[in-house]
């Protein structure tokens, strides 16, 4: 079945904005490669800046299904909470490889999109994050001293920058079919580690 218009915008828009930046893809380019008229994207996006913007919701969906999964079928315990996390976000960089980019790209150069989309969907995931570690400890799991905020900041580098420099880190690693679910795997390992309250040398 032929796609759409408003798909094929989305997905050369994907491609497009991700190599290249924001600023740098034009309407004229977009339609070209979209192959469709230029006029389109004014009529189901309003502008480019919309269909940017449309295009980094699709890119965190799959990150907003997780969170609400977590909200309707809570985890049975932190721990839990955080391996499905860490693992959830591992499938998620397979099926969505230009996240990372748009991120950091936002980062370094953020668009009004920034406070938008991205902004937005941190915010949540921080939430979240936050309020399990709390639970953590409050159950009796996790460090008691635990700063909980370097802790996501610790939790988003493990999961995060594998991700973004696989490319090159394959070059210099051994690899096989199961990488990434091997390293979300150790990772986890190490990141619990370091989180959790070792009773015997209290």
């Amino acid at each position: 079945m032929e796609k759409d218009a408003r798909t094929k915008l989305i997905e050369t828009a994907t491609q497009l904005f991700a190599q290249k930046g924001f600023n740098t893809v034009s309407i004229r380019e977009l339609a070209r490669t979209a192959k469709v008229n230029s006029a389109l994207i004014s009529y189901y996006f309003g502008s480019k800046e919309g269909l940017y913007q449309e295009v980094l919701e699709e890119q965190f969906i799959l990150i907003a299904q997780m969170l609400r999964m977590f909200e309707e079928i809570p985890p049975a315990s932190p721990i839990e909470s955080i391996t499905l996390y860490a693992k959830n976000i591992a499938v998620i960089h397979q099926q969505r490889p230009y996240l990372t980019r748009f991120i950091i790209s936002e980062i370094i150069n953020p668009t009004p999109c920034c406070e938008a989309v991205i902004k937005k969907y941190i915010s949540r995931i921080f939430r979240f994050l936050h309020a399990t570690l709390e639970e953590g400890i409050a159950a009796g799991d996790f460090k008691p001293d635990l700063n909980r905020d370097f802790a996501i900041v610790s939790l988003a580098g493990i999961m995060n920058f594998f991700f973004i420099g696989k490319p090159i880190f394959l070059e210099f690693t051994s690899s096989s079919e199961k990488i990434g679910e091997e390293y979300t795997a150790q990772a986890l390992d190490t990141f619990l580690n370091g989180i959790l309250r070792r009773k015997e040398h209290e």
